[in-house]
């Protein structure tokens, strides 16, 4: 089996650098891979302008990941005015990656802590997307967050469709999916990994808080069990990295990266990066 050798950084991070002059700090640090939030309503200038950049640098995209406030009303806005608006937004990301030529797009399945019910109106309106996806030749990454059983019913609907699969975040797992073994379900299907610790549930319900994104190693995550996982699926594709430099509201989990400049706290998560990307050699 070929040896993951890519590593990707998510730009955003919550650094005080604009997101349009982040890839400069991942070339710096030793990226050779980048992924960014598209913009909501439509945009493409900061897609354009990040890929104009990247080429310059010789970075590749290895993801854009589509806007996600509003996936609930895919599911549950029966008028679909609303869900109209997310459905654009979901397209519009189709589009960025086919025109240049990025692989994947990541989704959510759901967004809301209080959404338990996939509905067969969200499946529908979902399938006239995958079918653009499928004649736009991009991939859609499905992501596990919270309410896993709308990820269960995405991946349930298009077992058979080549062109969707999972992106495994090693945090959401940790805290909005209680702990359960996702990635090995669908370890068989997964195109793009969202690689980050955090401190698990801290609470008795769901709650965002809980979900820091802090470097791989910083948390409680079992990053030797998840790099098994990983290799049991034979994974051998870009190991991508999504990470946060500031905490949640009210949270000081992330305050061990305070006094970091951007360009010291990307060093150090390329540093995390390389050390997980050697423990999956050593399996």
């Amino acid at each position: 089996m070929a040896e993951n050798k890519s590593l990707c950084l998510a730009l955003g991070m919550q650094l005080d650098v604009p997101v349009a002059d982040q890839p400069e700090l991942l070339k710096n640090a030793g990226f050779d891979r980048f992924a960014f939030d598209r913009e909501k309503r439509g945009t493409s200038e900061l897609t354009e302008l990040l890929m104009k950049k990247a080429e310059i640098l010789n970075l590749a995209c290895e993801y854009i990941h589509a806007p996600f406030y509003g996936m609930d009303d895919i599911w549950h806005d029966e008028s679909g005015e609303l869900a109209e608006i997310m459905l654009r937004d979901l397209y519009a990301t189709i589009d960025d990656c086919s025109n240049y030529s990025v692989k994947y797009a990541v989704f959510h399945a759901i967004i809301g802590m209080d959404n338990f019910t996939p509905t067969q109106l969200g499946l529908e309106r979902l399938d006239d997307v995958v079918d653009y996806a499928v004649k736009k030749n991009v991939y859609l990454a499905f992501e596990n967050t919270e309410g896993e059983m709308y990820l269960e019913a995405v991946m349930d609907r298009y077992k058979d469709v080549s062109n969707v699969g999972f992106c495994f975040d090693s945090g959401h797992e940790l805290c909005y999916n209680y702990g359960k073994d996702i990635l090995s379900k669908y370890c068989d299907r997964l195109f793009v990994t969202h690689l980050n610790d955090n401190r698990g549930m801290t609470g008795g319900e769901l709650t965002f808080y809980d979900d820091s994104h802090l470097l791989p190693f910083d948390g409680i995550a079992d990053w030797d069990g998840i790099a098994k996982r990983i290799k049991n699926g034979n994974y051998s594709g870009t190991l991508s990295f999504e990470v946060i430099s500031k905490g949640r509201p009210t949270r000081t989990d992330n305050d061990i990266y305070k006094g970091l400049t951007a360009q010291e706290y990307v060093n150090k998560a390329y540093s995390k990066a390389v050390e997980f990307r050697d423990i999956l050699k050593s399996i």
